[in-house]
């Protein structure tokens, strides 16, 4: 693997393969506890992306919330009475530029994609997002959930329920229509039936061996972000893209098999 190498260049290396594996074999006794899985959250700003993740996760209400940069929440659930650790992205809709937020997308293992009731504009974008998705079937396959937010505001609904409902069907995904406000029994629905099937997809995912992530993550763990602000039980921190090439390299490692010839 490593033959047209310089000696130095050799060693260097095997020893940095040596530490990886290391790294990986702690991932794994962990993982044999503990599930993992990721989800990313996609929306136009003021859809209430960020209520909804922090409603799901601390059951508190945060109310109006907006923020100019991806944030990472890290936090261990119970699902079916079996500990599950959550990471969820929440993808920010005020500084992201117009293309689709693909890395974002790749590094999940489950998608939520939320638009509000009251905005047939936040909608169009629900489901320019949900074609994008089936678009990336070939290259990599998530499951969605499509979540309407604020039926408490009715009066002020500007997208019908079966139009959702509609965009769902067409595009295969479960649909809900929720209020973070009024802490919808639907809102946990989603999450769970999401975090289920994301469950069952990621145990059986094969991950390829690659030289080149091994090294950055090695590398790359050394030069973290920072601590995160701890939120009820687990974290929150400021996402940058360099992470989720980094963290996609330590997702759970069941039935990893790497094989190298030195």
């Amino acid at each position: 693997m490593f033959d047209n190498l310089k000696p130095e260049c050799r060693a260097y290396l095997k020893s940095l393969l040596f530490e990886w594996h290391a790294k990986m074999k702690t991932e794994e006794k962990v993982s044999n506890n503990t599930s993992r899985v990721r989800i990313v959250v996609l929306g136009m700003i003021s859809v209430g992306k960020s209520a909804l993740t922090v409603r799901y996760l601390t059951r508190r209400y945060i109310g109006e919330y907006r923020s100019n940069t991806d944030l990472l929440y890290r936090q261990t659930v119970t699902i079916n009475n079996s500990p599950v650790e959550v990471e969820i992205i929440d993808v920010s809709g005020e500084t992201r530029d117009s293309s689709f937020p693909i890395e974002q997308v790749q590094w999940a293992d489950g998608c939520i994609i939320v638009y509000s009731i009251t905005d047939r504009q936040s909608f169009q974008y629900a489901v320019e997002a949900l074609e994008n998705l089936q678009k990336l079937r070939s290259v990599t396959s998530v499951p969605v959930a499509l979540l309407g937010n604020k039926a408490d505001l009715e009066h002020l609904r500007e997208v019908d329920e079966t139009e959702g409902r509609s965009a769902a069907l067409r595009n295969g995904c479960q649909f809900y229509e929720v209020s973070v406000a009024e802490n919808s029994a639907d809102l946990y629905h989603a999450f769970e039936t999401l975090l289920n099937e994301t469950r069952g997809q990621v145990g059986s995912k094969s991950r390829k061996f690659s030289v080149t992530k091994m090294i950055g993550t090695l590398i790359g763990g050394s030069n973290s972000k920072g601590q995160g602000q701890q939120q009820a039980g687990g974290t929150v921190v400021v996402c940058h893209k360099s992470d989720l090439h980094r963290n996609r390299v330590l997702k759970r490692r069941q039935n990893f098999t790497a094989t190298a010839s030195l």
